[in-house]
């Protein structure tokens, strides 16, 4: 009876370990708000994020709160990668600086 217990948290775990688990809940709740955004819910939605949790709403606790702990995380990861990993060595490097450095100026030209 407990190995029965045992097996839904085991799993939780199994899937929190891996290396895709961050990017597949990013993604899942992006999906889960674009789909509540967009249903009969949309009300509900805007008004809890334009409520006010201490002196911010909670849409700006979202943008300048969270956004800060996940682009601190994505600067620790390329920091690992660079220096341990993938990105270790220059030829490695070129093709995603090229790439990170088109996303950046190719929205620019646009806006332009």
């Amino acid at each position: 009876m407990q190995a029965l217990d045992q097996r839904p948290k085991l799993i939780l775990r199994e899937f929190l370990d891996g290396e895709a688990a961050g990017g597949i809940i990013l993604m899942a709740a992006a999906a889960l708000a674009l789909i509540v955004a967009n249903s009969p819910l949309a009300e509900t939605y805007f008004a809890v994020l334009h409520a006010y949790l201490g002196p911010l709403s909670v849409s700006h606790w979202i943008n300048d709160g969270l956004m800060a702990v996940f682009f601190l995380l994505v600067g620790l990861e390329i920091k690992r990668e660079m220096l341990d990993g993938q990105l270790s060595t220059w030829p490695r490097r070129v093709l995603p600086g090229i790439a990170a450095a088109g996303g950046m100026v190719v929205p620019a030209l646009v806006y332009v």
